[in-house]
């Protein structure tokens, strides 16, 4: 019996395992963290004491445009070029309410520190709010972090002080991981903002 060929479904076959092909051979990404005072050398060291500072920290804001998993570069004033290839690995909201936790845990000398929501049987003594507006790689090579937040007392009825934060960090070297440990510092800079008024406060 004679066999039948079919040109067009021939080209078509051949069209999806270049396609497949190209496919398999995509570009990975990379994923990121901003790590805490617990993962630098000069932090790790500082002494731990017993403390019975109860902190709550939350809720933490961040803007719709940056609450993605694309790392954001902004270009001007008014643009974002995102990363398709580097990525937060959490969503950026709990990576940010879990380092400054961890790191008010490091400056404050305390392990009672909580993240919102906490339990209701925990008597939280201050409580520590963030609204971030900005936390971006810059054009000229820096880092910036703008937030604004407050502390409050009296279980989070009582508005203590109100206060906002403009840090900006060089970024030291090329590359997305670069950005991500300026940032890492930047939210490091506003943790020690925010332990500073926190003993002002007691």
């Amino acid at each position: 019996m004679a066999r039948v060929l079919y040109p067009g479904i021939s080209a078509i076959f051949l069209l999806s395992l270049l396609f497949l092909s190209g496919c398999g051979t995509s570009r990975p990404a990379n994923y990121y963290v901003l790590h805490s005072l617990q993962n630098e050398p000069s932090g790790a060291k500082m002494p731990r004491a017993d403390s019975d500072l109860t902190v709550g920290v939350g809720p933490i804001k961040i803007p719709d445009y940056l609450d993605r998993p694309q790392m954001a570069t902004r270009t001007t004033l008014s643009s974002l070029q995102l990363a398709e290839f580097d990525k937060w690995a959490e969503p950026l909201e709990k990576n940010v309410t879990r380092v400054l936790a961890e790191n008010l845990s490091l400056l404050l000398s305390t392990d009672r520190v909580v993240v919102f929501p906490w339990a209701g049987s925990v008597n939280v003594m201050y409580q520590v709010t963030v609204d971030v507006s900005q936390l971006e790689y810059t054009p000229d090579g820096k880092a910036i972090l703008v937030a604004g937040w407050s502390v409050f007392g009296n279980e989070g009825q009582k508005l203590l002080t109100m206060k906002r934060s403009r840090i900006i960090v060089p970024v030291q070297n090329t590359g997305f991981e670069a950005i991500a440990s300026a940032q890492s510092r930047a939210v490091e800079d506003m943790s020690r903002e925010i332990a500073l008024t926190i003993q002002s406060l007691r």
